[in-house]
């Protein structure tokens, strides 16, 4: 998990978007292990374009600028040993379609815009930049099958030769563990949007076999704990 130093300091610009927004970014970096795992891997390279899809309040582009900022005065006792060093983004686009969670993005990283700009639309329709990362962390279920494999074809399109996309996703042939990550994504949807939308999940092998079919490579990496031991992490490689 991250360090409770760089979970401060990634979080307290929320402080300006009001307290809700400032204790659920507190709360999402020190118990989602997607954020320390992408640090932990390597997983964003220096200078990257970064397209985050689903980036509700832009807790991914607060995680990198935190992570930069806490290195770089505190690297010498207080990064963790056997990290890499953070990477420095080129530029990070957000798209989420909540209006709120937009607005609490461009309040907390107002600093950092250009460069980090968050856009309030629906990732069925909005362009995607040219990208060297897009991370699809918990999104996809939120649409159709259809529009799932829309929206990867357009990932695919929007990546660069060398890209990757990091997508997670909850692994529906994974029994009941399967059925608290549904009942938790719903009752995050309702609690943030007040949508009530379906959730629409596939199996890991479904999973692996759309991107395959969209000529991925991929590669497949647990991503949760407890109850969440569902999650997966799949790192997708465009192909020739």
């Amino acid at each position: 998990m991250l360090p409770p130093e760089l979970i401060e300091t990634a979080s307290l610009p929320y402080r300006a978007a009001g307290r809700f927004a400032w204790h659920f970014a507190s709360a999402k970096l020190r118990h989602d292990p997607f954020f320390a795992h992408i640090l932990a891997h390597g997983l964003i390279p220096d200078g990257a374009r970064i397209l985050d899809l689903g980036s509700g309040q832009g807790l991914l582009a607060a995680c990198l600028v935190g992570a930069h900022a806490w290195h770089r005065d505190d690297a010498a006792h207080a990064w963790p040993a056997r990290w890499p060093a953070p990477p420095v983004p080129q530029s990070i686009h957000g798209i989420d379609l909540t209006t709120r969670d937009i607005d609490w993005a461009r309040i907390a990283l107002k600093a950092h815009a250009p460069r980090i700009r968050f856009v309030c639309d629906d990732i069925r329709v909005a362009s995607f930049p040219q990208a060297d990362i897009v991370v699809a962390c918990d999104v996809l279920h939120y649409v159709d099958s259809n529009a799932q494999e829309a929206v990867l074809r357009r990932v695919r399109a929007s990546l660069a030769a060398d890209g990757v996309l990091l997508l997670r996703v909850s692994d529906a042939a994974a029994g009941w563990r399967a059925s608290v990550d549904r009942a938790v994504d719903f009752g995050v949807q309702l609690a943030r949007s007040g949508r009530t939308n379906g959730l629409t999940v596939r199996s890991e092998a479904q999973w692996l076999a759309l991107l395959g079919d969209l000529r991925f490579h991929v590669t497949i990496r647990p991503m949760g704990n407890g109850a969440h031991t569902a999650n997966r992490l799949i790192i997708a490689r465009p192909v020739d």
